[in-house]
């Protein structure tokens, strides 16, 4: 036993340090999470928030988490996009409309854009 622990010591301490600190090289469809990214999206711009009609009219505020992939160009990628928390079911199309039509400033890791699956938070309040 004790060799091949000598061994593989041996072999730890070749390796050459450079090589470690080297970024992973990961393909186009590699999908990161937030908390691994440099610098996490940023919404740039988007689409004026439509508040439902009905649920303005009686006062009633909320909040839909909306789940989605942002791509390396800025944009949620619609076929990853998807309610994953609402305070009521009527704010839901708003919400998910808002995020893809929204334009982001794209995730990075060491400088290069990545995909990233983020969780935007959308809050409908009114205003009195």
């Amino acid at each position: 036993m004790k060799p091949l622990s000598s061994l593989l010591l041996c072999l730890l301490c070749l390796a050459s340090p450079a090589a470690s600190q080297d970024p992973p090289r990961a393909s186009s469809d590699t999908v990161y999470i937030e908390a691994v990214v440099d610098e996490r999206p940023q919404i740039l711009s988007g689409p004026r928030l439509q508040y439902p009609d009905l649920l303005l009219q009686a006062g009633i505020q909320g909040r839909v988490v909306v789940q989605a992939i942002i791509d390396t160009m800025g944009r949620a990628e619609p076929s990853s996009v998807k309610v994953i928390q609402s305070s009521n079911a009527g704010f839901d199309r708003s919400a998910t409309n808002y995020v893809l039509r929204a334009m982001f400033r794209p995730a990075r890791i060491h400088g290069r854009a990545v995909r990233v699956l983020v969780d935007f938070p959308v809050d409908y309040k009114v205003k009195r």
